[in-house]
């Protein structure tokens, strides 16, 4: 972050100068939250309800509350490795098993057991009804539907990001670290950008700054290299997405993300500077790559 912020210009009244933008960052630590504490407090925030998650599903809440894995030690050089494996679904429920698998310390398999422990979701009352064939199997069980009870009810960190990623991507971001974490948002898009921070501060685990850059041409000339380092990369993701044969979801986030890319490219010909030839050659690229997947993936 010093790296970046060495030479920003900054002031403490930037109503009285000419802002292209500002540099944001933001963090969030582990939580949870209702749907109704969620919308309460993106309307108090000025952000609406256009970026709301869909409401939680019972089958993600009892999946995501399968899924820790336990290890146990048994005896020198021999453990137990308890995990939850998907047995059964269909409309009406969800079997999960935790199998436990004995191993000695080379990984060899001593025993396994498929049936540990069973838990079933009836996906019409919400019940999960819970047999097991040890103690230790049991109390994993039981701690499941404990966090079972919990998800169904409760978002957690990993959709609030999600939520924020969303944010984020509608302001034409242009990440300026090689391993993100804080980016360039174009001054036109500041009241959103105000909004998500007052998200961030009436989260309570959450925070964000943000510092505007002034219309200085050390600034334009740094917005313009970020942008072109992200056209760049952005292309050159999308080229070898291509060549791994990634699942079409995998695919589909991809070229969405590289779409989203070369359309925000508009929302900074007032900024960058020098020959724009460059950048309209990556934007065409990047369109023409979107264009030839697309149609690879419905052949």
């Amino acid at each position: 972050m010093n790296t970046v912020l060495k030479d920003v210009v900054a002031v403490q009244s930037p109503n009285s100068v000419n802002v292209i933008g500002h540099l944001t960052w933001y963090s969030l630590s582990e939580m949870l939250i209702t749907r109704d504490e969620l919308r309460q407090k993106m309307l108090s925030a000025g952000l609406g309800e256009g970026f709301m998650p869909h409401e939680i599903r019972l089958p993600d809440a009892f999946r995501r509350a399968t899924s820790d894995k336990h290890r146990r030690r048994v005896s020198e050089g021999v453990i137990e490795n308890y995990l939850f494996r998907e047995v059964s679904s269909d409309n009406s429920m969800i079997q999960r098993n935790i199998v436990c698998e004995t191993v000695d310390q080379k990984g060899r398999r001593l025993a396994y057991d498929g049936n540990a422990a069973t838990l079933v979701l009836d996906k019409t009352s919400a019940n999960v009804t819970v047999s097991a064939t040890s103690p230790l199997a049991a109390e994993l069980a039981r701690d499941a539907v404990t966090k079972f009870e919990i998800y169904r009810n409760n978002y957690g960190s990993h959709t609030i990001r999600s939520v924020l990623t969303n944010i984020l991507k509608s302001m034409a971001p242009t990440p300026v670290r090689p391993t993100g974490g804080i980016y360039f948002v174009p001054a036109q898009y500041t009241d959103r950008l105000e909004a998500m921070l007052r998200f961030m501060k009436l989260l309570d685990h959450g925070e964000g700054e943000k510092v505007p850059l002034i219309d200085t041409g050390d600034m334009r000339n740094l917005v313009t290299r970020k942008l072109l380092d992200h056209l760049r990369e952005t292309l050159r993701t999308c080229e070898e997405g291509a060549e791994r044969q990634l699942t079409k979801s995998q695919m589909k986030e991809l070229l969405e993300n590289a779409r989203s890319v070369a359309n925000n490219f508009t929302q900074y010909r007032e900024i960058v500077t020098g020959d724009l030839a460059e950048m309209e050659r990556l934007v065409s690229a990047l369109r023409t790559k979107v264009g030839e997947a697309l149609v690879n993936m419905a052949v």
